[in-house]
């Protein structure tokens, strides 16, 4: 009995540490008249990122690839902030067909974007393929939002001074770009990949984007305790309380998103990486400016991106 006392006591600790310790948004930027996107909005990190910035105004689009959870959330939000400048779009970054989809039904309604936030990401255990012929996970956390955010420029030129907001993760640090779409890598190693995918990206995109004031940048919302960790069995559940007392809740996680949505502090800076509301050092590889180039060469293949559209985004730009 004591014993138990004793280890509850002490994950209680270890989570109030960490709730003091954890980085927080204090900004009251009002977003008001600025066009948001944020991926992956039915729940998680992007559920609360999506939800603050709505609760400061925003015009706000719900994009994944649920209708039910994705309209479920909207009416969540809408009941909390009474905000209704909120909907639904629906996206399946697996299909990059339903990507394409998504920008001309965003581009029917909208003229600009001020924000987006590449949030949605997984973990696939299997090493499925969508019907693109891309890894699954590395359609989802990468191939498919690269896609987004190119046919996405246009618009967020519009809006300028406008912010991409890359989610990747502490993982990027064991990372490769190396033979990315074989299948080769084990699912851990595969999403590791991924996510140094992310930060390159953001960083390369930045660059591209050097001169338009639109500002790129990516972040660690560190470990957060979210669907990826989720299960129904015994074991499960055990670890769920250990996941309750070291990692973040949702809500916490998504700060470091919505501090580069809506910080003043923020104007100016670009390709950089946050973690905890302020710049942190990604690791080495995430600063190879070859290997960043490469993977642009490499994605744009992939997804199929045409040099007309190239032209039509970055013609103007790219230094």
């Amino acid at each position: 009995m004591w014993f138990l006392l004793w280890i509850i006591l002490v994950l209680m600790s270890i989570k109030i540490f960490n709730k003091l310790s954890t980085g927080r948004c204090y900004i009251d930027t009002v977003m008001s008249g600025k066009v948001v996107v944020v991926t992956g909005a039915s729940g998680g990190i992007g559920f609360e990122t999506a939800l603050e910035l709505a609760r400061r105004g925003a015009k706000l689009i719900i994009a994944c690839r649920s209708h039910d959870k994705g309209e479920k959330a909207v009416r969540r939000i809408v009941k909390i902030t009474k905000n209704k400048r909120v909907r639904f779009i629906h996206l399946d970054l697996t299909s990059l067909k339903s990507v394409r989809k998504f920008v001309e039904e965003l581009k029917a309604t909208e003229v600009k974007l001020d924000v987006l936030v590449n949030n949605a990401g997984a973990i696939c255990t299997t090493r499925e393929r969508t019907e693109d012929g891309i890894l699954k996970d590395l359609q989802i956390n990468y191939l498919g939002p690269f896609l987004l955010t190119v046919l996405l420029v246009p618009m967020l030129k519009n809006a300028a001074p406008s912010r991409v907001v890359v989610v990747s993760s502490s993982w990027h640090k064991f990372g490769t770009i190396d033979d990315l779409n074989s299948g080769k890598h084990g699912y851990i190693q595969s999403y590791a990949n991924t996510k140094l995918c992310n930060v390159l990206f953001s960083k390369e995109l930045a660059r591209r984007l050097e001169g338009t004031d639109i500002e790129v940048n990516s972040l660690n919302p560190g470990q957060v305790n979210t669907s990826l960790y989720r299960s129904s069995t015994v074991l499960e559940k055990i670890r769920s309380l250990l996941l309750y007392s070291f990692f973040k809740t949702p809500e916490e996680g998504a700060q470091t998103s919505i501090y580069l949505a809506v910080s003043h502090e923020c104007d100016l800076i670009s390709g950089e990486y946050f973690e905890d509301c302020r710049l942190s050092k990604a690791s080495d590889k995430a600063h190879d400016e070859e290997a960043a180039a490469k993977l642009w060469s490499i994605s744009q293949e992939l997804v199929k991106l045409t040099p007309d559209e190239m032209d039509a985004c970055f013609s103007k730009v790219i230094s």
